[in-house]
């Protein structure tokens, strides 16, 4: 009870947390092209009882490492082959993710540091978009968190309880590979390696425990890829080690390889928004009161952790925004003990804390007013459409009382509720209109059974969760090649329906002419509209109604 009592701000936090994570996985039946990979290769996983390399049907073997997969059949045998069974792992890893900022943040700087530090990280836009999806990243973010949380206890910890961590650290770092292969460790050992180089000391390297540590790893991490080769040879782990990881990360496989250096830091300020700028004050403040002792080493630490990231996916060829979502937690740390103490900040400081609490109010307020257009444009037309408006200007308004009665930190805590009541009310407003335009459970609906089904080049993102709402095999196939050779795409799809004449095909409203020129046999057998894939901010801003086709002979 005393826990309860101490942290129960925490366990309110929570439950609020976990309340709009769930509140749409079940209900939003469509899966983003990544996590329907996931999702379809688990079912086929859990129906075929192949559980030792599972994948997606258009994928091969070992493409990503089996945790995520097993964890999202095991869901499946709970709770059947379902979006929110799916999802639910991904929920469940970002509550832990939450659980260990909250304590690192308490123990580091204060219950209120470690709060506001938790809720900061809920809030931001890649971690709540990302705890709501069937994907290995919101996993390998609560390995990683772990592992950099247990090592930092051990090198910064005043008793040896704290140090005894590092070896839970390891099994963590373990889980990580399982998860998404060698890249958890270099994500945990590049803000370690800079942490002991800043030290220069032998001591901190007897507290990471090295050999023993991995000793640990390989036990964990190394059974799974042994079994995987005495059953299914060298191919599969060539080509996870060489093909996913070496070659992906330089670029020889995958498109990604134009981004610029400079776009994981670009893509940083995006997906840690709205807090993302006030890491510039964070860093000025941090600065300016550094001093020795256990905390300022531990903030050191987590600018390690979060610049490391960033640095890391930087020097990749292969970019993607959402692989910051590791260094995502550290941003939280860093930035939460700052509003924590916002009443204490230089008057300059306060000022400019003020006003970025001002204009996020003023950028909830124009988004639930630009929902009302959504929701005119999806025919959503209940009253609850004005439930997103009516939070925004009420949080709007409280956040301001608080910053003229000095009450900054408080403010911080109003944007912050302000921020979950209006995504949660957008999702209860303009989902259940959203989700009549998804197009695939139409579709999979029209297309006779044994047909084989192909989508073209620009519609491909459909097709494994297209295939997530067929029978068995759930076959669906992309038909590949460069997105802007056209004319090479068309005559592709062309070719595959004639070579199968019962075969069908999805395509884009706007291919059908120029494949009718080219086919005048070719004929519509259904059409959808749909708004896209999610219900974003995009969508919101500018909805675009567009049509699907579903075509043959």
């Amino acid at each position: 009870m005393t826990i309860l009592r101490t942290h129960r701000a925490f366990f309110i936090l929570l439950a609020f947390a976990a309340t709009l994570f769930l509140s749409d996985i079940w209900v939003y039946a469509e899966f983003v092209r990544a996590e329907s990979y996931f999702a379809l290769g688990a079912r086929s996983m859990a129906e075929q009882h192949e559980w030792l390399t599972p994948h997606a049907p258009d994928e091969l073997q070992l493409n990503k490492p089996p945790l995520t997969y097993w964890l999202i059949g095991a869901s499946y045998k709970l709770f059947g082959p379902s979006y929110g069974a799916a999802r639910l792992p991904s929920v469940l890893a970002a509550l832990l993710v939450l659980g260990i900022v909250y304590t690192l943040g308490a123990w580091l700087y204060g219950i209120r540091a470690g709060l506001i530090s938790a809720a900061i990280l809920a809030s931001s836009y890649l971690f709540l978009s990302l705890a709501r999806m069937a994907m290995s990243d919101m996993l390998l973010t609560l390995w990683v968190t772990t592992a950099l949380t247990c090592f930092l206890a051990a090198l910064v910890g005043p008793a040896p309880g704290f140090r005894n961590l590092v070896f839970v650290g390891y099994a963590a770092l373990a889980l990580g590979v399982l998860t998404k292969g060698p890249v958890a460790v270099a994500l945990v050992a590049i803000p370690i390696g800079l942490e002991i180089l800043v030290r220069r000391d032998r001591a901190s390297v007897k507290r990471l425990r090295l050999l023993s540590g991995l000793g640990i790893l390989l036990l964990v991490a190394t059974p799974y890829f042994l079994i995987v080769y005495t059953r299914a040879g060298s191919s599969p782990l060539r080509f996870f080690f060489l093909s996913e990881n070496l070659h992906r990360f330089t670029g020889q496989i995958y498109e990604g390889g134009s981004r610029p250096f400079w776009y994981e830091l670009a893509a940083f300020f995006s997906d840690f928004a709205p807090w993302s700028v006030l890491i510039f004050l964070a860093a000025w403040f941090d600065w300016r009161h550094r001093q020795a002792g256990t905390s300022s080493e531990a903030k050191r630490m987590l600018y390690f952790w979060l610049l490391g990231i960033v640095a890391l996916f930087s020097i990749a060829s292969f970019k993607r925004d959402y692989y910051l979502l590791p260094a995502m937690p550290a941003a939280a740390l860093i930035i939460g003990p700052l509003l924590a103490k916002a009443e204490s900040l230089p008057i300059f400081g306060r000022r400019i804390l003020e006003g970025f609490l001002i204009i996020c109010s003023s950028v909830m307020v124009i988004v639930a007013l630009l929902s009302l257009r959504a929701a005119a444009v999806l025919s959503a037309q209940t009253t609850l459409r004005f439930l997103p408006l009516a939070l925004a200007m009420l949080g709007a308004a409280l956040v301001v009382i608080w910053i003229v009665r000095g009450k900054t930190c408080q403010a911080s805590l109003l944007l912050l509720t302000t921020i979950w009541a209006t995504v949660l009310s957008l999702q209860l407003s303009l989902l259940p209109a959203f989700v009549r335009y998804l197009p695939t459970t139409e579709l999979a609906a029209r297309i006779p059974a044994g047909r084989v089904v192909y989508t073209s080049r620009p519609a491909e993102e459909w097709t494994s969760s297209l295939a997530f709402k067929l029978p068995p095999p759930h076959s669906a196939e992309r038909i590949s090649g460069e997105l802007n050779d056209t004319n090479g795409n068309d005559q592709k799809l062309l070719t595959a329906l004639s070579d199968h004449p019962h075969a069908v095909a999805v395509i884009w409203e706007r291919e059908y002419d120029g494949l009718l020129k080219k086919d005048p046999a070719l004929r519509i057998m259904a059409e959808v509209e749909t708004f896209g894939r999610s219900l974003s901010l995009n969508l919101i801003r500018n909805p675009q109604r567009q049509r699907l086709l579903l075509v043959g002979h």
